[in-house]
């Protein structure tokens, strides 16, 4: 009797032991998002094209740190408004995202660099690769146990790099939404 006494004291007294250890995650996690949303010509777009859409990719490499690498890739479509044209590109870039504090709700700081595929199906038909930039912030929603919604407004100038002689600097508002996924 006093064997199993001892037993049953050292097996509780183990259990109390391991529920004092703090649960360690991760240093680092990587999420994988796909989204979409409206894309606003500003400027001198803005005189030729309507507002469009955007559908695409984002990958998010989250560490210790406030500052976040991100990754992704857009397909954009601007419709011409003189014609039934449309003028599309591929939107490939990386950037930095600076996470403000939350707990839930996540707000946060973005630029990126992108590079510009652009296929004018309009007037001139021609393709044309461009660097640009964008700048502006968004918000994390985290959806436990599954990920978060991100939800975001970037000012995007697309010809930052790469203008021939006379070319207008063209920009757009890209306001967008995406369900985002941790892999890792």
């Amino acid at each position: 009797m006093k064997t199993v006494s001892i037993v049953l004291l050292m097996l509780c007294c183990s259990g109390l032991i391991i529920a004092q250890v703090p649960l360690v995650s991760a240093p680092v996690s990587l999420d994988l998002g796909f989204g979409g949303g409206l894309s606003i010509p500003s400027g001198t777009l803005a005189d030729a094209n309507k507002s469009g859409y955007h559908l695409g990719a984002k990958l998010r490499l989250k560490s210790v740190l406030p500052v976040t690498l991100v990754a992704s890739a857009n397909y954009n479509r601007l419709p011409e408004k003189a014609t039934d044209k449309t003028d599309a590109a591929w939107m490939v870039g990386g950037g930095l995202e600076y996470s403000l504090p939350g707990v839930i709700v996540s707000p946060y700081l973005g630029v990126d660099a992108m590079l510009n595929i652009s296929d004018n199906g309009g007037s001139g038909a021609s393709s044309t690769n461009r660097g640009g930039l964008g700048f502006g912030g968004g918000v994390l929603f985290a959806l436990p146990g599954f990920g978060s919604f991100d939800a975001s407004v970037k000012y995007q100038m697309l010809n930052v790099m790469g203008k021939v002689d006379n070319e207008q600097s063209v920009s757009q508002i890209a306001a967008n939404v995406s369900i985002m996924v941790t892999v890792l």
